[in-house]
């Protein structure tokens, strides 16, 4: 069995190599195994097979615990810059949303190298394979049309021989619910942020494809509240 050097999460991974070196299907290992079955004693070789076959079971139990701690890690991380994104966002902290963004992306890439080396452990002890996976859940993309819609003077038909008392009044009511739509429109696109970084952290970030199309709809998201935001 061949060991890589630890990654930048001080991770240590399995090269695919050593699944040959375990899964030899009625090869010298299974061949080892039988004659000690039958009382044989064993021989140099059939000792060394052995022992190896052990160490890398050892190492394919020691990475499935730590992929394990990834995935805590991950959740109460990822449980924190939700709600970080959340006061965030309340606090309309615009320069300070991109890193939070870029901190739930860097967690995912960690899960996903992690249930990577978690597949190959497992094929290692005849696990086989990870599960087909299933249709990707539908991210649907959240553009300004979709958004409520920002009234405007040419919605009010002028009433003939309006007073310049009544277009005064007119007008303030127009900005009035101008604004009360905008901020509908800032916080709309606020709770679609939070709403899939829920959605990618209750997944505990293992649904690899689900949260890659998440997060790319999140940073389209972020631009659309920068928008909404320079709107008032």
């Amino acid at each position: 069995m061949t060991l890589l050097e630890p990654d930048t999460d001080g991770q240590l991974a399995l090269e695919d190599v050593c699944v040959d070196l375990f899964d030899l299907a009625g090869d010298p290992l299974d061949a080892a195994v039988a004659r000690l079955k039958a009382g044989v004693k064993p021989t140099a070789e059939d000792i060394a097979l052995l022992a190896e076959a052990a160490r890398t079971a050892q190492r394919a139990f020691k990475e499935i615990g730590a992929a394990n701690d990834v995935l805590d890690d991950a959740s109460d991380l990822g449980e924190d810059l939700t709600t970080a994104l959340a006061e965030t966002l309340r606090r309309r902290a615009r320069a300070e949303v991109p890193a939070l963004l870029g901190a739930l992306r860097a967690q995912a890439a960690r899960v996903e190298r992690s249930e990577a080396v978690r597949t190959v452990a497992g094929r290692i002890l005849g696990n086989g394979g990870p599960d087909e996976p299933a249709a990707l859940d539908s991210v649907p993309a959240l553009t300004a049309d979709l958004l409520p819609r920002v009234p405007s003077v040419y919605d009010d038909e002028e009433e003939p021989g309006a007073s310049l008392a009544d277009l005064w009044e007119r007008q303030e009511r127009l900005e009035r619910v101008q604004d009360r739509v905008r901020e509908e429109r800032v916080e709309h696109v606020a709770a679609r942020l939070v709403a899939l970084a829920e959605r990618i952290v209750d997944r505990a970030f293992t649904d690899a494809r689900f949260t890659r199309a998440a997060l790319d709809e999140m940073d389209r998201a972020h631009a659309l509240w920068c928008a909404c935001l320079d709107e008032g």
